[in-house]
């Protein structure tokens, strides 16, 4: 009986180190990078138009100036990460202000439809927020940084 209770204990316990070491991947990232080009950093001006503040991922939508469209902009839409990992970041629901002049630095879509995965914004005050990073990148705040309140 003894013997038996010694084999369920190790049974446990060798469950619990599999589970403990298996769980933190279910963290890791859910899709794929591939349609950023991430070899490249593109910076637009604009005006917010939206953030969507939901998970899996938060969107930022700004509206760029674009004479050549009929509405005289376009609109992109930026992804960034989950509210979670931004929220640690300092940022919230009311980190963007529609109608806020901003410049959004990304990695393109691939398929060259407007817009990609966020990286960093730049206030017209000057103040930087970074993004949640992507594949390859550290989520390290960079110096230059002042998330807005």
């Amino acid at each position: 009986m003894e013997n038996m209770r010694v084999q369920r204990g190790a049974w446990i316990t060798a469950l619990g180190f599999a589970l403990a070491v298996l769980l933190p991947n279910a963290a890791l990232p859910h899709h794929s990078y591939a349609m950023f080009d991430g070899t490249k950093t593109l910076t637009v001006h604009g005006t917010v138009a939206k953030l969507e503040w939901s998970n899996p991922h938060v969107y930022v939508w700004v509206y760029v100036p674009n004479p050549a469209a009929a509405t005289g902009y376009d609109l992109y839409a930026f992804e960034n990460g989950s509210t979670g990992v931004l929220s640690r970041l300092g940022w919230s629901r009311s980190t963007f202000t529609v109608g806020e002049k901003i410049a959004v630095e990304y990695w393109p879509l691939k398929d060259g439809r407007n817009g990609g995965h966020y990286v960093k914004r730049k206030h017209a005050d000057g103040r930087i927020a970074p993004g949640a990073g992507g594949p390859g990148t550290r989520r390290v705040v960079p110096k230059d940084a002042q998330v807005p309140q």
